[in-house]
């Protein structure tokens, strides 16, 4: 009996969730590891993204192994390991596509009060499909409020692609709340609106 291509992602998303709750089991076990000097954590982010005239909507899912450094230079360094399924209906009709992306992130922490603070972030990153591949780089910035294990934030991106591809320029704002677990894991979901920007020539 074959398994439909929905099916496949099914099982592999529920792998995924499985392998992560079993790694997030052994927190207490691994809390004092060090890695080059790091902490390493494991985050996963779940995302939709929506374009601005609503013809194109983006679900994704990104797992996010990093090494955190609580006073250097930069804070956190991350690795992204993303599959992501479009929707596009500009057309009359859905249609759809699935890319996957490998992308390494670094990211900087500013406190501005108790529960009140700012980051900034910088990415190069990797996409491809089956009809297309392309390097991408972001800068974004962010808000954000954070309670006990519960944060809450609201940034705006820039991304351009790297290369020759010409449909990957976009500005975005996004928002949504995190959630830490035992102060070494971490879940994201995010809501996101994209405007199509020109590329610079």
């Amino acid at each position: 009996m074959k398994t439909s291509p929905s099916a496949r992602r099914h099982y592999a998303l529920v792998a995924c969730l499985i392998g992560l709750s079993t790694t997030l089991s052994s927190t207490e076990a691994t809390a004092q590891v060090q890695l080059w000097g790091g902490r390493p954590e494991l985050s996963v982010w779940f995302e939709r993204e929506t374009s601005a005239d609503k013809s194109l909507v983006t679900n994704s899912v990104t797992l996010m192994p990093s090494l955190s450094y609580k006073n250097g230079a930069v804070n956190r360094v991350e690795l992204l390991i993303n599959t992501e399924r479009d929707t596009a209906s500009s057309t009359g009709a859905d249609t759809y596509s699935n890319l996957h992306g490998l992308a390494i992130r670094a990211r900087k922490d500013v406190a501005l009060a108790d529960h009140l603070g700012l980051y900034f972030r910088g990415l190069l990153g990797l996409s491809q499909s089956d009809s297309s591949r392309f390097w991408y780089g972001y800068s974004d910035a962010a808000l954000s409020v954070e309670y006990g294990f519960f944060d809450f934030m609201l940034g705006v991106r820039i991304q351009r692609a790297l290369d020759e591809t010409t449909d990957q320029a976009f500005n975005k704002l996004r928002l949504g709340p995190g959630f830490n677990i035992a102060d070494k894991h971490r879940i994201e979901i995010n809501w996101v609106r994209s405007w199509q920007a020109e590329a610079t020539p």
